[in-house]
């Protein structure tokens, strides 16, 4: 499937729900501790697409859930994994991106789009 094509169906799949109807998979200050960020930066990240570079789609156990990739900078970024449902938004699991990783994924995951900004 073409990643722009991804891009905009999370969009579309976004602007369905709300802030409200997030529910985290992991223990919030664990997340928050791990990223060294808080609650409403993850929240302002994932409503604003801004730095939104890859969305991809995956099928896992029968079930679809989206993995983005946010990149600040040429040496930060974040990832997210995520799953709708009917009634909400569950988000598996968010880490960071560091240099090395970034490196990394945009000779392997990135090499489809535009790279690096």
């Amino acid at each position: 499937m073409d990643e722009s094509f991804e891009k905009k169906e999370f969009i579309f799949l976004m602007k369905i729900y709300s802030k409200e109807n997030i529910e985290f998979g992991k223990d919030l200050d664990y997340l928050c501790f791990r990223n060294n960020c808080k609650k409403e930066n993850f929240l302002e990240d994932l409503f604003c697409y801004e730095n939104l570079n890859v969305v991809v789609k995956q099928k896992r156990n029968n079930e679809e859930r989206f993995a983005l990739y946010y990149i600040y900078s040429e040496k930060r970024g974040r990832a997210y994994v995520l799953k709708f449902y009917a009634d909400k938004i569950r988000i598996i699991t968010i880490y960071s991106l560091g240099n090395k990783t970034l490196k990394k994924y945009n000779k392997r995951k990135f090499k489809n789009t535009e790279g690096l900004r």
